[in-house]
Formats: C-alpha cells, sequence, structure tokens
C-alpha cells in the first residue's frame, strides 16, 4: 500500500467535493481554509476545533444510524485503485463519511500539538 499516494488522492477529492458542496455544515469552513487555502493555523482557536469535533461526530453518528451494517468493512484496507474500499458500505455517503473521519482525525491531532 503506497500510504502518500492513497493521501494525495484522497486530499484531491476531499477539495473537489467541498468545492462542490458535498460539505455544506458552514462550521466546517474554517478548517478547509486552513486545509486547502492557506489560512493560518491560528484561525482554528480551541473553541473553533471542539466545535468542529462536535460536529463531526454528530453527522458521524448519523451516517452509522442511516448505514447500520456499513462498519463491517471499516478495517478493509484501501488500495490506489479503490481509496474508499473500506467506506463502500455507506453507499452514496462513503465520501462524506470518510471526509468527516479525516477532518476529526486531524482536529485531534491540531488539538493536542497546540494544547496538549
Amino acid at each position: 500500500m503506497d500510504y502518500w499516494k492513497i493521501q494525495d488522492i484522497f486530499h484531491k477529492r476531499m477539495k473537489q467535493d467541498y468545492e462542490s458542496g458535498l460539505i455544506t455544515n458552514p462550521v466546517f469552513k474554517s478548517y478547509f481554509e486552513w486545509k486547502f487555502y492557506g489560512a493560518p493555523v491560528e484561525t482554528l482557536t480551541k473553541q473553533v476545533c471542539f466545535r468542529i469535533m462536535k460536529e463531526a461526530q454528530k453527522e458521524l453518528e448519523e451516517l452509522d444510524t442511516r448505514h447500520p451494517k456499513a462498519h463491517e468493512q471499516i478495517l478493509v484496507e484501501p488500495t490506489l485503485d479503490d481509496v474508499w474500499k473500506q467506506y463502500k458500505g455507506y453507499g452514496a455517503d462513503c465520501y462524506l463519511y470518510s471526509y468527516l473521519i479525516g477532518v476529526e482525525a486531524e482536529i485531534t491531532n491540531i488539538l493536542v500539538m497546540k494544547w496538549g
């Protein structure tokens, strides 16, 4: 598995989907402004990070409820041919689910790095 190529494919699609309106919740705007458009990390204050985490968790729970058997595929490893393979159980929501997981993980890392 080529982690860096998979990550590049993931981020490229994530940006395209954000720009096309797949992610509409305004709470995530500051994250995407930092991630893709050069906003300083300082715009992600502790309060903003916690709000993003709360919304990501809420949306993930809604998707888990909508797709109760989707977690059965979560342990499948992604490949260059199918970066979203592990999220296929979420059907058309597989991209959104994966992005929310990614946002949640990255915000967690920012919280740890900035505030321990």
